[in-house]
């Protein structure tokens, strides 16, 4: 009776074993036939989720690189602008198709960052440039060093700045929010009124002092070291070889050394250089097109300076930088505006904001 059980329990087993290498044999015959029939099988990676750019707790407005440097936008009206153009060069936007025309060649756009800040002795790598002289053309217009820096902005500082600009907009509205600009650069309007007076050597009347408030108060003690009246004031700028545009603020002795100076407003605390964001790649774009054009021809301008007003009334921070730290910020400047020229080529520009 045992020996029975037994013998039935090997045979189910056997014949268990035996039905299961048959089903294997079957699905290998099928997969052999179907490779055959229709190839391989692709199998595909899963793809990994990236987690969106954190944004600090503490980020505001005026943590935008880009917001805090637009609203200290140039006082030149459109009637100083070339005869060629009516309109400010920041207002025009380039269209976004492929292979727009560029005025550089290849090679040029590709050496694009190895251009001088100060011109070299011998002059060899700038005669290798051809001068841009079509300053607004219309294959393609030259942009302000704010429209270069604007679209050249890192994506995460880009992101902050919509998020802000649209819960600006839900919390005060379209006409509300307009106003709060218009408010905004009235403010660095009024300063830098007042610092051209200055300037030029005469002394600001009391209401224009008090238009700028505590913004003059801030940076009045600043300008001890300031020498008056100064070289250039409020002048506005064409690089001929790398065919970008601007407008400097001024540029002046500082005990005793020649500075391209750049006036910033700010609501919070600039006391580093790093805090001012691209406050001193804007300032190296503009002293490159001084000394590209011939304007320094008889003063050596190697240095520059950011004074940071504040509206609370605090005394202003002074960032000087040397020439060392002018070539570095120069050459950031070069990468940018080399970025910006091939993304306008391809036709990938983003949105102006």
């Amino acid at each position: 009776m045992l020996n029975r059980f037994y013998f039935r329990c090997l045979s189910t087993a056997a014949k268990s074993a035996e039905e299961k290498a048959t089903k294997v044999s079957l699905i290998k015959r099928l997969n052999y036939e179907n490779k055959a029939l229709y190839g391989a099988v692709i199998r595909t990676r899963k793809k990994k989720v990236v987690a969106a750019p954190q944004t600090s707790r503490n980020e505001t407005e005026f943590s935008s690189e880009i917001y805090w440097q637009s609203r200290n936008v140039s006082r030149i009206i459109e009637t100083q602008l070339p005869p060629a153009t009516t309109t400010p060069v920041i207002a025009q936007t380039e269209p976004q198709q492929a292979g727009l025309p560029t005025p550089f060649t290849r090679l040029e756009l590709n050496s694009m960052n190895r251009f001088p800040l100060v011109p070299s002795s011998s002059g060899i790598l700038e005669a290798r440039w051809p001068l841009h002289e079509q300053h607004e053309s219309v294959e393609y217009k030259a942009p302000s060093v704010n429209r270069v820096l604007t679209a050249t902005m890192p994506e995460a500082s880009r992101q902050a700045l919509l998020r802000w600009k649209a819960s600006k907009i839900a919390e005060l509205g379209e006409e509300g929010f307009q106003q709060m600009q218009k408010e905004i650069f009235e403010r660095g309007s009024n300063l830098h009124s007042v610092l051209e007076l200055w300037l030029a050597g005469e002394d600001p009347p009391a209401a224009m002092i008090e238009r700028s408030s505590s913004l003059w108060k801030s940076v009045e003690s600043a300008l001890a070291n300031v020498e008056r009246p100064a070289q250039i004031i409020e002048k506005r700028l064409y690089h001929p070889y790398l065919h970008y545009s601007g407008v400097v603020d001024c540029m002046t002795s500082i005990e005793g050394k020649y500075h391209v100076i750049e006036w910033k407003t700010s609501d919070n605390p600039k006391k580093t250089v790093a805090a001012t964001y691209d406050a001193p790649i804007q300032l190296c774009a503009y002293l490159g097109a001084l000394q590209a054009s011939n304007e320094l021809r008889e003063t050596k301008v190697e240095n520059g300076a950011i004074f940071v007003a504040y509206t609370s009334g605090k005394p202003a921070n002074v960032h000087l930088l040397n020439s060392t730290n002018m070539r570095r910020y120069w050459n950031l400047w070069l990468l940018r505006l080399q970025e910006y020229w091939i993304r306008y080529r391809d036709g990938t520009l983003p949105e102006p904001i």
